[in-house]
Protein backbone atom coordinates (compact mmCIF):
# COMPACT_ATOMS: atom_id res chain seq x y z
CA UNK A 1 0.00 0.00 0.00
CA UNK A 2 0.64 3.28 -1.07
CA UNK A 3 2.19 5.96 2.04
CA UNK A 4 0.22 8.77 2.42
CA UNK A 5 3.71 11.22 1.26
CA UNK A 6 3.98 8.68 -1.91
CA UNK A 7 0.22 9.39 -2.67
CA UNK A 8 0.72 12.90 -2.15
CA UNK A 9 3.79 13.01 -4.38
CA UNK A 10 1.51 11.39 -7.11
CA UNK A 11 -1.62 13.62 -7.05
CA UNK A 12 1.31 16.41 -7.13
CA UNK A 13 2.46 15.03 -10.29
CA UNK A 14 -0.97 14.91 -11.77
CA UNK A 15 -1.90 18.47 -11.10
CA UNK A 16 0.75 19.94 -12.07
CA UNK A 17 0.99 17.94 -15.48
CA UNK A 18 -2.73 18.67 -16.15
CA UNK A 19 -1.99 22.51 -15.42
CA UNK A 20 1.09 22.16 -17.94
CA UNK A 21 -1.15 20.76 -20.61
CA UNK A 22 -4.17 23.70 -20.19
CA UNK A 23 -1.60 26.30 -21.13
CA UNK A 24 -1.13 27.93 -24.42
CA UNK A 25 2.18 26.13 -25.26
CA UNK A 26 2.85 28.75 -27.70
CA UNK A 27 6.96 28.93 -27.93
CA UNK A 28 8.48 25.68 -29.64
CA UNK A 29 10.40 25.03 -25.99
CA UNK A 30 7.49 25.25 -23.85
CA UNK A 31 6.05 22.22 -25.80
CA UNK A 32 8.89 20.56 -25.82
CA UNK A 33 8.90 20.24 -21.87
CA UNK A 34 5.51 19.50 -22.18
CA UNK A 35 6.24 16.55 -23.99
CA UNK A 36 9.20 15.37 -21.73
CA UNK A 37 6.93 15.94 -18.63
CA UNK A 38 4.45 13.60 -20.41
CA UNK A 39 7.02 11.33 -21.66
CA UNK A 40 8.09 10.63 -17.85
CA UNK A 41 4.99 10.51 -16.06
CA UNK A 42 3.44 8.59 -18.30
CA UNK A 43 5.11 5.36 -17.47
CA UNK A 44 4.64 5.59 -13.89
CA UNK A 45 2.55 2.65 -12.71
CA UNK A 46 0.73 4.22 -9.83
CA UNK A 47 -0.47 7.24 -11.93
CA UNK A 48 -1.63 5.33 -14.80
CA UNK A 49 -3.64 3.01 -13.05
CA UNK A 50 -5.65 6.49 -12.12
CA UNK A 51 -5.09 8.56 -15.18
CA UNK A 52 -3.86 7.42 -18.68
CA UNK A 53 -1.00 10.29 -19.45
CA UNK A 54 0.40 7.82 -22.06
CA UNK A 55 -3.20 8.21 -24.26
CA UNK A 56 -2.52 11.85 -23.73
CA UNK A 57 0.99 11.56 -25.11
CA UNK A 58 0.44 9.23 -27.53
CA UNK A 59 -1.98 11.64 -29.37
CA UNK A 60 0.48 14.54 -29.12
CA UNK A 61 2.96 12.54 -30.36
CA UNK A 62 0.66 11.73 -33.38
CA UNK A 63 -0.26 15.31 -34.23
CA UNK A 64 1.61 18.19 -35.10
CA UNK A 65 2.51 21.01 -32.97
CA UNK A 66 0.35 23.27 -35.75
CA UNK A 67 -2.80 21.14 -34.75
CA UNK A 68 -2.49 21.31 -31.02
CA UNK A 69 -2.25 25.15 -31.27
CA UNK A 70 -4.80 25.19 -33.78
CA UNK A 71 -7.25 23.44 -31.93
CA UNK A 72 -6.22 25.19 -28.46
CA UNK A 73 -6.81 28.84 -30.27
CA UNK A 74 -10.42 27.52 -31.70
CA UNK A 75 -11.51 25.65 -28.59
CA UNK A 76 -10.34 28.12 -25.48
CA UNK A 77 -9.40 31.25 -26.80
CA UNK A 78 -12.48 32.44 -29.78
CA UNK A 79 -15.65 33.29 -28.59
CA UNK A 80 -18.17 33.27 -25.70
CA UNK A 81 -21.41 31.70 -26.20
CA UNK A 82 -23.96 30.34 -23.87
CA UNK A 83 -21.34 27.99 -22.26
CA UNK A 84 -18.15 29.31 -23.39
CA UNK A 85 -15.36 26.73 -23.86
CA UNK A 86 -13.06 29.63 -22.13
CA UNK A 87 -11.66 27.79 -19.51
CA UNK A 88 -11.77 30.39 -17.12
CA UNK A 89 -14.09 30.13 -14.44
CA UNK A 90 -15.24 33.80 -13.42
CA UNK A 91 -16.04 33.93 -17.58
CA UNK A 92 -17.94 30.75 -17.93
CA UNK A 93 -20.06 32.23 -14.99
CA UNK A 94 -20.56 35.20 -16.17
CA UNK A 95 -22.10 33.32 -19.12
CA UNK A 96 -24.01 31.55 -17.36
CA UNK A 97 -25.02 33.28 -14.18
CA UNK A 98 -24.48 36.53 -14.43
CA UNK A 99 -21.77 39.57 -12.64
CA UNK A 100 -22.57 38.66 -9.11
CA UNK A 101 -21.67 35.45 -9.29
CA UNK A 102 -18.70 35.73 -11.44
CA UNK A 103 -17.41 38.31 -9.39
CA UNK A 104 -17.71 36.30 -6.06
CA UNK A 105 -15.77 33.43 -7.49
CA UNK A 106 -13.13 35.51 -8.52
CA UNK A 107 -12.99 37.35 -5.07
CA UNK A 108 -13.26 33.67 -3.68
CA UNK A 109 -10.00 32.13 -5.49
CA UNK A 110 -8.25 35.63 -5.10
CA UNK A 111 -8.75 35.15 -1.36
CA UNK A 112 -7.29 31.50 -1.99
CA UNK A 113 -4.40 32.65 -3.35
CA UNK A 114 -3.93 35.87 -0.89
CA UNK A 115 -3.55 33.35 2.16
CA UNK A 116 -0.27 31.95 0.57
CA UNK A 117 0.74 35.43 -0.72
CA UNK A 118 1.26 34.00 -3.89
CA UNK A 119 1.40 36.45 -6.52
CA UNK A 120 0.75 34.89 -11.03
CA UNK A 121 4.20 35.19 -12.33
CA UNK A 122 3.42 35.36 -16.28
CA UNK A 123 6.48 33.81 -17.91
CA UNK A 124 5.77 34.96 -21.67
CA UNK A 125 3.30 37.07 -23.77
CA UNK A 126 0.14 35.34 -23.16
CA UNK A 127 -1.42 36.63 -19.57
CA UNK A 128 -4.04 34.46 -18.54
CA UNK A 129 -6.36 35.36 -15.75
CA UNK A 130 -5.89 34.37 -12.47
CA UNK A 131 -9.20 31.82 -12.35
CA UNK A 132 -7.91 30.02 -15.63
CA UNK A 133 -8.07 26.37 -15.29
CA UNK A 134 -4.27 26.28 -15.62
CA UNK A 135 -3.38 28.39 -12.10
CA UNK A 136 -6.45 26.76 -10.44
CA UNK A 137 -4.75 23.03 -11.08
CA UNK A 138 -1.57 24.52 -10.30
CA UNK A 139 -3.13 26.09 -7.05
CA UNK A 140 -3.59 22.53 -6.08
CA UNK A 141 -0.60 20.96 -6.72
CA UNK A 142 1.04 23.75 -4.77
CA UNK A 143 -1.28 23.54 -1.73
CA UNK A 144 -0.21 19.54 -2.32
CA UNK A 145 3.45 20.41 -2.17
CA UNK A 146 3.30 22.17 1.03
CA UNK A 147 0.94 19.08 2.51
CA UNK A 148 3.99 17.22 1.38
CA UNK A 149 6.51 19.54 3.31
CA UNK A 150 3.94 19.63 6.74
CA UNK A 151 4.64 15.60 6.25
CA UNK A 152 8.23 15.27 6.13
CA UNK A 153 8.43 17.75 9.01
CA UNK A 154 5.64 15.60 10.93
CA UNK A 155 3.64 18.83 11.74
CA UNK A 156 -0.17 19.09 11.15
CA UNK A 157 -2.11 18.99 8.05
CA UNK A 158 -5.75 19.34 8.70
CA UNK A 159 -5.95 22.46 7.97
CA UNK A 160 -4.69 22.26 4.78
CA UNK A 161 -6.22 19.53 3.81
CA UNK A 162 -9.22 21.57 4.83
CA UNK A 163 -7.85 24.18 2.33
CA UNK A 164 -7.86 21.22 -0.02
CA UNK A 165 -11.08 20.20 0.24
CA UNK A 166 -12.65 23.88 0.14
CA UNK A 167 -10.86 25.04 -3.05
CA UNK A 168 -11.89 21.21 -4.80
CA UNK A 169 -15.23 21.51 -3.68
CA UNK A 170 -15.53 25.37 -5.00
CA UNK A 171 -13.16 25.95 -7.50
CA UNK A 172 -12.65 22.24 -9.49
CA UNK A 173 -16.01 20.36 -8.91
CA UNK A 174 -18.08 23.28 -8.82
CA UNK A 175 -17.17 23.76 -12.47
CA UNK A 176 -14.85 22.23 -14.32
CA UNK A 177 -16.72 19.00 -14.98
CA UNK A 178 -19.61 20.51 -16.66
CA UNK A 179 -17.30 22.31 -18.65
CA UNK A 180 -15.34 19.23 -19.77
CA UNK A 181 -18.64 17.73 -20.99
CA UNK A 182 -18.98 20.52 -23.41
CA UNK A 183 -15.25 19.98 -24.23
CA UNK A 184 -15.63 16.42 -25.20
CA UNK A 185 -19.01 16.82 -26.59
CA UNK A 186 -17.75 19.80 -29.12
CA UNK A 187 -17.23 18.10 -32.64
CA UNK A 188 -14.09 20.55 -33.07
CA UNK A 189 -12.16 18.90 -30.15
CA UNK A 190 -10.15 16.18 -30.92
CA UNK A 191 -7.05 16.27 -28.98
CA UNK A 192 -8.78 18.18 -25.70
CA UNK A 193 -11.10 15.47 -25.79
CA UNK A 194 -8.42 12.87 -24.79
CA UNK A 195 -7.33 15.25 -22.53
CA UNK A 196 -10.58 16.35 -20.85
CA UNK A 197 -11.85 12.47 -20.79
CA UNK A 198 -8.96 11.98 -18.27
CA UNK A 199 -9.00 15.28 -15.97
CA UNK A 200 -12.85 13.95 -15.45
CA UNK A 201 -11.21 10.48 -14.41
CA UNK A 202 -8.97 12.33 -12.03
CA UNK A 203 -11.35 14.92 -10.84
CA UNK A 204 -13.97 11.52 -10.19
CA UNK A 205 -10.78 10.33 -7.99
CA UNK A 206 -10.09 13.25 -6.17
CA UNK A 207 -14.02 13.66 -5.33
CA UNK A 208 -13.62 9.86 -3.51
CA UNK A 209 -10.18 10.51 -2.27
CA UNK A 210 -10.73 14.00 -0.57
CA UNK A 211 -14.72 13.83 -0.37
CA UNK A 212 -14.54 10.54 0.83
CA UNK A 213 -12.67 11.16 3.79
CA UNK A 214 -8.86 11.77 2.21
CA UNK A 215 -6.29 10.99 4.67
CA UNK A 216 -4.95 12.19 7.83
Amino acid sequence: MSSLLEISSMRFLIYDTFSHLFLYNYYEEDYTQLMKKLEKIKDIQEINSVVNFKTIWEKLSDSKRSDYLIEYTTLFLTGLGVKPLTPVESKRFFSLMGERVAKFRKDDIMRFYSSRRLKLNYMNQFVFEEDHISNILAFMAYLIKEEIALRQERRDVYKNLMDQKNFFITHIQGWIPDWINDVINDPRSDIFKIVCRELKKWIDFENSYLLGGGKN
